[in-house]
């Protein structure tokens, strides 16, 4: 044995493959289509425009020479490029038939018969997202398929010692079998009969590595993949266009290789396909039919999981299911989420109630800080429910940022089969990992040699795990039998993701439009459900819930997509409140109308006693407390409102005059008695009810920063742990005034210039409620420059409670531990809170996500305004409200979900219309809320969604003055699960802990 073995056999396999071209290639004459035709292309010239398409075209004859051997087209742009993602992506036509796609990937398409008559060529090119040129080749090529086959053999048990000789075993028996191989190979006179005698005889000496090796009890299933982000450095048209490019590639490569399987998930995708690319459409339906593609993934997108509402989280999984049902006959089993930035503490439960049972990630690997101690395991949420979990294990040679980083864009070779196997962290109690292979986003998904190694390590080899199985779902099953036998490791409360923080803030005025959006599709749903329900408008309420699902994908709600990918989401969301304001007016009928009123729709499931503001001005409500606002609107403190009622409010002519005020170093409302410092910032926050002060001493509340915001990687996607060293305070004044001071709210205007920005606010003291709104408006022009307010609370707690999904969950303010350490940024639905034994504090937002939390601080982000993807994200005007609400007890006595619901969803104001109307629904258990009312998928019936909030277990009763045929408990999607009991039309129910409950109910 030479002390340079392993080189010397590696130096032999790149000779072998040198002779897989057994002629020289030919180059095929082709025509690119131009503004004045067709004109000859000179390849290799350099050309190509970001974002353009080109069409060429060429004939040719194969030679009658190359009978033989395997004759394929080979097209390339860069040998040396790499990146999927930039790179022109092609679609090859030959005799008018759509062969395959053609990528970095992907350059050679096989041409399955010799064929003596002359082919038209024709090439669609898509330049990629890139300003750059490159050249284009195009060339026939003649492959030899015993050298194909010899370098096949040879490169996967070369991968194999490898592999061993990095993560341990029998190296000494592959380098002997591998070094007779090589031994035996005679290079001399390429392609003549001793040179294939040698070739067969090195094959042979390769044989010999199966035949002498009992079966590993290692197992890998390996499921073909491309990950497809709907939108990222892309459009959604330019994504579909890459799914139809990849899929074609699939089919191709399906038809070569009889045991390729293949998995994609998201239902949109599907639809988009069905809808541009039927043909492609019936293609991938016979495969799946076959049983050759997999259809698994639940949600209609993958969707962000820590923006995303509740409601909106379970339609995802009602609409993907639903079209997987009835596209495919699949009941998918598996949530498929590779590349979600965090897991909400809600979601097993909701996996459990969509009879979901499996769910799929990897991203956790890129954590910061620490290492999710186990890859399998069932993850416990909020409520008790388990969901069987499985952490892909791939890893990665050509990047890892952590030693335990994986992907899901994984290679399929034996060195990412040993290592992937490794770095599993159950082998202990289960045998088998799982990979997904295949290149991503326009890459094609897998290659042929990756299926030629498949082949391969379909075999038992020494030290190497084996290849067995090919579908993801029977993976979780087999998981799943092993778990049912021994003690599984479980895994508590929310996965949180110790990375992409900044994607709880970019991207602002996306946020608040999804939230803004959700919240109208919830209340539309419940006016139907009580005015229109014979002419519920299903069908366009269901497109308007996809487009809102499609827009939550994990690139484009969390703000790091390109410029280009927010503009079509501006138009989109405002024909959203265009349409929904338009279903508004169609319920509204000829006789409810009447000059000088408005009704007011409470669109909550709770009682509500709250300010509504109207856009009129000299008018004074009739019977009812109200004032003129700033701006010439009108406040009207509308009496208690039953759950999901209407009240009338009549006006008369009148305005009650406001006039503007130098405001002084102190102001005294009803509540509170504030003092300012020099620059009109709060030093002291008095609240007078409680006699005690609201602010830790010297601190300053509604403390406004702007901190340098440098990422060490993703700009818009990451706020790093560094963050808060360099800071800027925004504490410059133009104006400090008072302009309000009435029966309901005392409001002040603040004007802040820094830089070239301006930072208006109005803050308003709503007198008897604790509660101070920070209406905001921001015109910013920085960039790399994240705004946070700092409300510092004197409190003494070591724990926030934080508004999630259908719940909330408790997280430490200290950084006692790594794990601690790590959530220096986390996310909020609605509301913080910090609270002691009989007073707290919550922090309410109408749109804000990213909250940091310390001992006695809450902080929000406001603003991130990176540069990268999108050079100008975040620039110009913002608008949003966040609120502090002063309170006795803690956020359970205080209402605190209500104050939130509150300044989330404005009661519905409809002019010109006189309707009173007592409540339609209502539950009286506090801590039960009453949060989706909307018409049955199938049937004509209300669906009513409502859960527990408090953590606990209630007994709990849904009161209507309908008449009740039958109520029905269901799950999530609308199956029926057993009877409930009824009596005087009332509904009961029974809660656990954080339970979500669906009840379908039939009137008479």
């Amino acid at each position: 044995m030479t002390k340079f073995e392993f080189e010397r056999i590696q130096k032999i396999l790149i000779k072998l493959r040198s002779f897989r071209l057994c002629e020289q290639p030919m180059v095929i004459p082709v025509e690119e289509q131009t503004q004045d035709g067709w004109v000859p292309y000179q390849q290799g010239t350099f050309f190509g425009k970001k974002n353009a398409y080109y069409t060429f075209k060429g004939r040719f004859s194969m030679p009658k020479s190359w009978r033989e051997k395997t004759i394929a087209l080979r097209i390339f742009t860069a040998l040396g490029e790499w990146d999927n993602t930039t790179n022109p992506q092609m679609k090859v036509y030959l005799n008018g038939e759509y062969m395959q796609a053609i990528d970095v990937n992907h350059r050679e398409v096989i041409l399955e018969t010799w064929d003596e008559n002359e082919m038209d060529l024709h090439l669609d090119l898509f330049s990629g997202r890139e300003e750059k040129q490159f050249p284009l080749h195009i060339q026939l090529v003649a492959i030899d398929p015993i050298v194909e086959e010899a370098v096949n053999d040879f490169a996967t048990l070369f991968e194999t010692w490898r592999a061993v000789r990095k993560f341990g075993g029998e190296a000494l028996f592959y380098q002997k079998h591998l070094a007779a191989a090589a031994d035996a190979l005679d290079f001399r006179t390429p392609y003549s009969d001793a040179f294939y005698q040698s070739i067969k005889k090195a094959q042979e000496k390769l044989a010999a590595c199966y035949q002498e090796h009992a079966l590993t009890t290692e197992k890998v299933t390996a499921v073909g993949h491309t990950h497809i982000d709907l939108a990222w450095l892309w459009t959604v048209q330019q994504a579909i266009e890459k799914g139809e490019r990849s899929f074609q590639t699939v089919l191709k490569l399906m038809d070569e290789f009889p045991e390729y399987t293949f998995l994609q998930s998201q239902p949109q995708m599907y639809q988009f396909i069905k809808e541009q690319y039927p043909d492609l459409y019936q293609a991938i339906k016979q495969k799946i039919q076959s049983g050759r593609w997999e259809v698994e993934g639940a949600m209609w997108v993958e969707a962000d999981c820590n923006l995303t509402s509740g409601e909106s989280l379970v339609r995802q999984l009602l609409y993907g299911k639903r079209f997987i049902k009835k596209e495919f006959g699949i009941d998918s089993q598996i949530l498929w989420l590779p590349d979600v930035f965090g897991y909400s503490a809600a979601l097993p439960q909701l996996l459990k109630k969509t009879n979901t049972p499996y769910f799929m990630t990897t991203k956790l690997s890129w954590n910061q800080y620490n290492q999710i101690p186990y890859d399998s395991f069932y993850w416990q949420g909020i409520d008790g429910s388990q969901v069987l979990t499985h952490f892909i294990t791939t890893i990665s040679e050509g990047y890892s940022p952590t030693p335990y980083y994986t992907t899901y864009n994984g290679l399929l070779d034996p060195y990412t089969v040993k290592g992937s196997f490794e770095r599993y962290q159950q082998k202990d109690i289960h045998d088998e990992i799982m990979i997904a292979y295949g290149y991503g986003d326009g890459g094609g998904g897998p290659t042929r040699g990756m299926l030629e190694c498949q082949k391969r390590l379909q075999r038992s080899l020494p030290s190497m795990p084996t290849i067995t199985g090919n579908k993801a779902v029977d993976y979780f099953k087999r998981l799943s039998q092993t778990f049912s036998q021994v003690a599984a490791p479980v895994w508590y409360g929310e996965l949180y993701f110790e990375y992409h923080r900044g994607t709880l803030t970019s991207i602002g005025k996306n946020k608040k439009n999804n939230r803004q959006g959700e919240f109208l599709m919830q209340t539309i749903e419940k006016l139907y459900a009580i005015r229109g329900f014979d002419n519920y408008p299903k069908e366009k309420l269901e497109k308007m819930w996809k487009l809102l699902l499609l827009n939550q994908f994990h690139d484009i709600l969390p703000g790091s997509s390109i410029q280009e990918v927010y503009q079509q989401t501006d138009q989109e969301y405002a024909w959203l409140q265009e349409q929904g304001q338009a279903l508004i007016q169609q319920l509204m009928r000829e006789e409810d109308k009447q000059k000088a009123s408005y009704t007011v729709f409470n669109s909550l499931g709770m009682l509500r006693d709250m300010p509504v503001q109207l856009p009129i001005a000299d008018q004074l409500a009739v019977d009812m407390v109200s004032q003129t606002t700033h701006d010439g609107q009108l406040i009207v403190q509308v009496p208690t409102l039953d759950s999901l009622s209407m009240k009338s409010i009549k006006l008369k002519e009148g305005a009650h005059q406001q006039s503007v005020a130098k405001l002084a170093q102190q102001f005294e409302t009803a509540d509170f008695l504030v003092t300012f410092n020099q620059q009109y910032e709060i030093v002291s926050l008095f609240d007078k009810k409680r006699q005690r002060e609201v602010l830790p001493k010297g601190q300053i509340m509604n403390q406004l920063i702007a901190y340098e915001d440098l990422p060490m990687n993703y700009d818009a996607w990451d706020i790093d742990p560094y963050y808060d060293q360099k800071s800027y305070p925004v504490d410059q004044i133009k104006e400090a005034v008072v302009v309000e001071q009435g029966p309901i709210r005392d409001t002040i205007k603040l004007v802040r210039p820094f830089e070239n920005s301006l930072i208006t606010q109005f803050i308003h003291f709503y007198h008897g409620t604790g509660r101070i709104d920070f209406e905001t408006t921001v015109d910013w022009h920085l960039h790399q420059v994240l705004l946070k307010v700092q409300l510092p609370i004197a409190v003494n707690t070591l724990e926030a409670t934080f508004d999630i999904q259908f719940g909330n969950v408790k997280r430490a303010i200290h950084q006692n531990t790594t794990w601690d350490l790590a959530r220096f940024e986390s996310c909020g639905q609605k509301w913080v809170d910090l609270s002691e034994d009989n007073y707290g504090v919550s922090v309410l937002t109408d749109s804000k996500y990213g909250f940091n939390t310390a001992f006695q601080k809450i902080g929000i982000s406001l603003i991130k305004s990176a540069t990268d993807p999108y050079l100008e994200a975040d620039q110009g005007l913002h608008t949003f409200t966040y609120a502090l609400y002063v309170h006795e007890g803690d956020w359970k006595q205080a209402d605190t979900m209500k104050h939130a619901l509150e300044l989330n969803v404005p009661a519905v104001a409809l002019p010109e219309i006189a309707l009173d109307s007592d409540a339609f629904l209502s539950v009286p258990q506090k801590n039960i809320l009453l949060d989706t009312v909307k018409k049955a998928e199938d049937e004509e019936a209300l669906i009513v969604r409502l859960y527990e909030y408090y953590n606990r277990q209630t007994q709990a009763v849904i009161e209507t003055k309908q008449s009740v045929k039958r109520a029905i408990l269901c799950n999530l999607l609308e199956e029926d699960i057993q009877e409930l009991p009824i009596e005087n039309n009332c509904i009961q129910i029974d809660f656990a802990p954080y339970e979500i409950q669906t009840v379908k109910i039939l009137f008479e």
